[in-house]
């Protein structure tokens, strides 16, 4: 039972640790993730609790014991037997036992330890034992032998145990699929802002160079995606809308640019919130000349990260177009042979 209160306890410092700031929820699945771990484990380790309850703890005979016979057959019980109170180890005790005879007719003679020669003459005490009883309904254990005290004591079933350590296992699982799928969408998205990045540059600076304000450009691009984003959502698109909404509702402009390239944490849109917090600060004359030069920049990037994806590609298609030329050569070649053996 102790066990089960450890991991209650165990799961509670997690939980509590989470709350408190102290563990961090970002790379082991983030909060969905701790809640399908805590749910999991606490089912378990109730289950497992129920099961320990209702099973009880081992039990000790020290009068002797008396197992009921089952109209099925035989079947063991394992017992851990003390003699003299030194415990002698474990045993198991099949009911009823087999015959003396039996035993000695099938078993052949080797040369026992002296661990095996005690347990053998107490398995042949209890035979005799229940011979002397002949009680057709029960088997028993005797409480002394030898003139020694017996003690007789049944395992406690582990099965609840068992339970709560699998559903352990489970929830630390679901725990590593969590955190696995957050860093795939971390780094999706990480991906995303780099690839929407060169065209989000240059539709900025397009608009800007127009004669429109910063805050008017960044309005025009939210209301263009938002017509759109039934059908796609764009990380970068979203800051942008997000940014409008601040402004919108109050927030300083300088404020809502430098939230807007925190958010994407990424070097460049940092870059590009410090190049529009500059213009408002200082009122920058060659805000458009470096804005196009940053869009160069991003479009020069786009086209070499291209070119690695290209070439990862074709790495990735080298083992199929493989197969298919040993497919390919076996078509040719095995009608051949066999045309060439048949007309030999």
């Amino acid at each position: 039972m102790w066990i089960h209160i450890a991991v209650f306890v165990i799961i509670l410092a997690v939980l509590t640790g989470w709350k408190k700031g102290w563990i961090p929820s970002e790379g082991i699945g983030g909060k969905e993730g701790i809640r399908l771990f805590a749910a999991v484990a606490i089912a378990g380790n109730l289950l497992g609790m129920v099961l320990t309850v209702n099973n009880g703890s081992g039990q000790i005979y020290s009068e002797g014991c008396r197992l009921k016979k089952e109209d099925t057959g035989s079947y063991e019980e394992k017992f851990k037997v003390s003699v003299d109170g030194k415990k002698a180890g474990s045993m198991y005790i099949q009911v009823p036992e087999k015959e003396l005879e039996e035993q000695e007719e099938q078993e052949p003679v080797q040369e026992l330890t002296q661990e095996e020669q005690r347990k053998k003459d107490l398995s042949d005490e209890i035979a005799r034992y229940n011979e002397e009883k002949n009680d057709p309904d029960y088997y028993y254990l005797p409480s002394r032998w030898k003139d020694r005290q017996l003690v007789w004591e049944k395992p406690a079933d582990t099965s609840g145990m068992l339970l709560t350590g699998i559903f352990l296992t489970a929830s630390l699982a679901v725990l590593v699929m969590k955190g696995k799928e957050g860093q795939k969408k971390i780094q999706k998205r990480y991906e995303e802002l780099l690839m929407d990045y060169p065209g989000l540059i240059m539709k900025f600076t397009l608009l800007v160079q127009a004669g429109m304000t910063v805050r008017k450009a960044f309005q025009k691009i939210a209301l263009d995606y938002s017509r759109k984003r039934k059908t796609e959502k764009r990380s970068a698109y979203e800051e942008i809308c997000t940014a409008c909404y601040e402004m919108d509702s109050g927030v300083s402009e300088i404020e809502a640019y430098r939230r807007f390239g925190e958010r994407c944490g990424q070097v460049k849109y940092k870059t590009f919130s410090t190049l529009l917090i500059q213009n408002l600060q200082k009122g920058s004359r060659q805000m458009s000349d470096m804005l196009e030069r940053e869009s160069m920049e991003a479009w020069e990037e786009r086209k070499r990260k291209a070119r690695v994806l290209g070439e990862t590609a074709a790495t990735r298609l080298l083992f199929p177009m493989i197969m298919m030329l040993i497919v390919v050569m076996a078509i040719v070649m095995i009608p051949a042979f066999m045309s060439f053996y048949g007309g030999m």
